[in-house]
């Protein structure tokens, strides 16, 4: 009984730390034909007209603006704007994953299911339906357990500052992880964006960042 008391344990600590990670993985994909910038004055808005006057939308779109002005952009701080960047965020309801681990005694299996949750990106992702997807164990020896994985998308088109203007820019950073906390996840999402930015158009990209230490996202 010791030794089983002690496995699962051991497997509890193992579980516990493999939830957390000192790196956070995106990919990015973009589309472009930016020509290099020569300190064109930029504004900031958001693809969701509901989103105008969001403090959380201002502090996003001022980390934007500071990588962008990295590059040697200017903001168009009232003036008329040479370029329009267009910015949109979310993250969705989280799908089930179910992990097995081995703990030394005896385990009656029993069905799991997935759910797909509704996605809410401001109108711009699809709807998906329920699944089903079955496993019967009937291993000895295993611990079964579940966690929810969320996806977290940054979005930013840059266009000309005219009518019927065509983007010059379009690109999406994807990441997949245990936290929805979006507010904490931003500044990643925005490095991933400007990692090597442009990039390749027509590509994605992988990007890992390292974290200072080591968390559950």
């Amino acid at each position: 009984m010791n030794r089983v008391i002690k496995t699962v344990g051991l497997m509890a600590v193992l579980s516990l730390l493999a939830a957390c990670s000192n790196n956070l993985r995106s990919t990015v994909t973009t589309f472009h034909s930016l020509p290099q910038p020569s300190g064109e004055k930029i504004v900031i808005v958001p693809m969701d007209d509901s989103l105008k006057g969001s403090l959380e939308f201002a502090t996003y779109a001022n980390m934007v603006g500071n990588e962008l002005g990295k590059l040697g952009y200017r903001p168009a701080n009232g003036q008329p704007a040479d370029l329009v960047v267009e910015l949109d965020y979310g993250v969705d309801d989280g799908k089930v994953f179910v992990r097995s681990y081995g703990t030394g005694f005896g385990y009656w299996g029993y069905p799991y299911f997935h759910h797909f949750g509704h996605h809410h990106f401001h109108h711009f992702w699809p709807h998906h339906r329920w699944y089903y997807g079955g496993y019967w164990g009937y291993p000895y020896g295993r611990d079964v357990r579940s966690y929810v994985k969320y996806t977290r998308v940054l979005k930013m088109n840059i266009r000309p500052n005219f009518d019927g203007a065509k983007n010059l820019y379009e690109g999406r950073v994807e990441s997949m992880g245990r936290s929805n906390d979006l507010p904490a996840l931003m500044p990643y999402l925005v490095q991933a964006m400007f990692e090597n930015f442009p990039g390749v158009s027509g590509t994605t990209q992988k990007v890992v960042i390292d974290l200072e230490e080591q968390k559950d996202y």
